[in-house]
């Protein structure tokens, strides 16, 4: 895929589009038309995505690179732990796990993230077990890797942890920015542990590759945690810089809403904002860019541009402040900046949303139910991926055999 997007970009800055016919030759002509229609969907492409075609890297990826980075499947403990966990799935062990009710060691697998740590996990909440097996089975004694296995549980826990958090649900940029954050301080306070100084350093150098993309770099910015006054986060050149992807952004969107629904939604925004709906306790953060409360027939032009500076003066909320709330409250006297975050918070941090739903296919479409139609499936599919909100609504919806 990432190639595929790179040859994309590729082909949107060669300037190849414009065509010129020979009016004598009608052979020529022809050829061009012909052109032409082989290159209309990238004609149409060129115009609609150049320079607004960004990588976003799944960040739940990177996080495993970077626990690669420092032990990987190469390692001899590893190879050594793996090794005796496939044994142990081997007959000549199931007596014994049944008699002490022990768990099997689960075998890690390339497509499992964090599979090392739960596999060594499981090593050492059943240490005793082990030791005790190993005394009668010789091929099993871990007794060299017992060390290997604490350190390595102790230093890659913060790292397992934020995986499975943010494998839970949708996770935007920044707050996975902000757990990347946590997870490296907790390693950094493991200075006995010796994989404590290289998980620093690799997690460090990678989610300052992660910051290099538009995306993530504009969550950074309209997150009130992270950039406030005093913030060190960004310097100056790349506030501005940011400042200018969000007004491409804005301009964007824009672009795409239609005349008629751009109208609608101003005068609705008009019609709808007073100075009533904020309550008293909310007043501080309503007045979110400095001075007055902001007209929304003003939210436009330099008045836009202001509103965006003032982004940096504002003071620093709290971990547990909801930063999608902030800008859907800010709907009416903030209409740009709240489009743009509506846009970079709905981000995904990782691909764990499409790799669900691939899963989910595999378990709807199985070889006896392999006639569904596409409708049906894609219905299917739609609820069983949106569970909860199916939830949520499914008692506001009339009985299915409700005749009045």
């Amino acid at each position: 895929m990432l190639a595929a997007v790179r040859q994309l970009k590729r082909e949107y800055e060669l300037d190849h589009f414009s065509w010129e016919a020979n009016e004598s030759d009608q052979t020529e002509a022809e050829q061009v038309a012909q052109d032409l229609e082989d290159h209309k969907l990238t004609a149409a492409l060129n115009s609609e995505l150049q320079e607004n075609l960004n990588l976003v890297r799944c960040a739940v990826h990177t996080l495993q690179l970077a626990i690669l980075d420092v032990v990987n499947k190469t390692d001899e403990d590893v190879k050594k732990l793996t090794e005796v966990a496939k044994k142990c799935q081997s007959v000549k062990f199931k007596s014994a796990f049944e008699i002490q009710g022990a768990r099997h060691p689960p075998v890690w697998g390339v497509t499992r993230w964090g599979g090392i740590y739960e596999m060594i996990s499981c090593f050492l909440q059943q240490r005793t077990f082990f030791e005790k097996l190993a005394e009668q089975f010789p091929e099993i004694d871990l007794s060299q890797s017992w060390t290997f296995a604490e350190h390595y549980e102790e230093a890659f826990r913060p790292l397992f942890l934020c995986t499975k958090k943010m494998e839970a649900a949708h996770v935007s940029l920044s707050e996975f920015y902000l757990e990347w954050m946590i997870a490296i301080q907790k390693v950094k306070k493991l200075q006995s542990n010796p994989f404590s100084a290289p998980l620093v350093e690799t997690l460090t150098s990678r989610l300052a590759n992660l910051r290099g993309s538009r995306a993530f770099k504009m969550a950074l910015y309209l997150d009130t945690r992270l950039n406030f006054a005093g913030s060190t986060l960004f310097s100056s050149d790349e506030k501005e810089e940011i400042q200018g992807y969000i007004v491409e952004t804005w301009n964007r969107i824009k672009h795409l809403r239609s005349p008629t629904a751009t109208t609608t939604t101003s005068e609705q925004d008009n019609s709808q904002c007073s100075l009533t709906e904020e309550n008293e306790n909310d007043l501080l953060l309503a007045e979110l860019f400095g001075g007055g409360r902001m007209n929304p027939s003003m939210a436009n032009g330099n008045n836009f541009n202001q509103q965006l500076k003032a982004i940096e003066v504002e003071p620093r909320c709290n971990f547990n402040f909801d930063v999608w709330k902030f800008w859907i409250d800010r709907k009416n006297t903030h209409p740009e900046l709240s489009a743009v975050a509506a846009v970079v918070q709905a981000t995904p941090s990782n691909q764990v949303s499409v790799e669900r739903a691939f899963s989910a296919l595999a378990l709807v479409l199985t070889t006896i139910r392999a006639k569904l139609d596409q409708d049906t499936l894609s219905n299917i599919l739609m609820i069983k991926l949106n569970k909860q909100i199916f939830e949520k609504v499914i008692g506001k919806l009339s009985k299915w055999n409700d005749n009045e």
